[in-house]
Parts: structure tokens; C-alpha cells; sequence
């Protein structure tokens, strides 16, 4: 599915808050961490590298984007799409604490990432583990790691809506 068409989907069926997750991967297979991005231009060369990858499958250029990206920050939703993020990533930073999973936190930043231009609601891209590290790869191909870090996920996402007046936030299936 096209990045842009992802956004669409969502501002289609009037969501409330979009949340894309990713694998990250470098060139360098030291690094690692999890990062949370919010849509906005940066000059880190370290978030334009990550927005560049995830960008490749896009249609747009980067020169296009950069259009779209100033238009999208005179309206609205980067402080909340900012405020998002702080709560994803403190959850997920929570859960590495929890779980003694020694992976760096890498924070939370902006970038221009395609698959967030163009939605309605608050938006974040989080990033969960780098495939190019060894030691993530296999944390990340473990099913009891990806339940963790969605329960750590959701917890972002709950956190935020409940700092929300008029969010409900739904209940947690019961595994009984």
C-alpha cells in the first residue's frame, strides 16, 4: 500500500490519532534504539537519513514534500502530533526499563516522513528496533518482544487521549 494512501485511509474513516510503526535499518549495524517521529522539516542529518529511507517508496520528492510539510505546518497539528510523540516514546521507554531490554533511547524527533503528510489527526511514526542490528533482529522476531512493545505502544496511545478532554479511550481485551 502507498505511504500517502495510509493517511488517506485514516482521515477517510475519521480517526482520531494515526500511529505508523516501523523496523528502522542502517548502514552502520552498531547502531540501534527506538525513536518517535512527528511530522515537521529538520535539519538532523540523522532524521533527514531515516526520513530518506522511509521516503524511498513515496511518490513525491523530497523538494515536493518540503512544499507539503509547510503548508501542513501553517494549519495545525504539530504541537499535538509533538505532545503524541512525548507520550509514545516515554511508554516505550518505560517498557525497555520494565523489560530490561538494553536498547537506546533514541527520543523523539521531527522529520519529513511521507506517510505522515496529508492526515487530519495527530500523527506519529514510531520506530521499534533496528533489523540492520543483530541483537534487535532478534529481539523483534521474538512474538513475546512485538507483544510488549504493542502493549507499550498502546499505553503511548492512551496516555495521550487521556490528557485528551473528550477521548474515550477503549478497554484492553481480557485474555481469560
Amino acid at each position: 500500500m502507498p505511504l500517502h494512501a495510509r493517511t488517506v485511509i485514516a482521515n477517510e474513516k475519521k480517526a482520531d490519532l494515526f500511529l505508523s510503526i516501523h523496523a528502522n535499518s542502517s548502514p552502520y549495524t552498531k547502531i540501534g534504539g527506538i525513536d518517535v517521529y512527528y511530522l515537521n522539516f529538520t535539519r538532523s542529518a540523522d532524521a533527514l537519513d531515516v526520513a530518506a529511507r522511509e521516503n524511498a517508496s513515496s511518490e513525491n520528492s523530497l523538494f515536493e514534500l518540503r512544499d507539503l510539510v509547510q503548508t501542513i505546518t501553517l494549519h495545525d497539528k504539530i504541537e499535538e502530533s509533538k505532545e503524541f510523540a512525548s507520550k509514545v516514546q516515554r511508554a516505550l521507554q518505560t517498557f525497555e526499563i520494565r523489560y530490561n531490554v538494553a536498547t537506546k533511547n533514541r527520543g523523539v524527533k521531527k522529520a519529513p516522513f511521507a506517510v505522515l503528510i496529508g492526515a487530519s489527526m495527530p500523527s506519529v511514526l514510531a520506530e521499534i528496533g533496528f533489523l540492520s542490528n543483530a541483537r534487535e533482529e532478534q529481539l523483534l522476531k521474538r512474538p513475546d518482544h512485538r507483544q510488549r512493545l504493542a502493549e507499550a505502544l498502546y499505553q503511548g496511545v492512551s496516555r495521550y487521549a487521556q490528557s485528551l478532554s473528550h477521548f474515550q479511550v477503549a478497554q484492553r481485551a481480557s485474555s481469560e
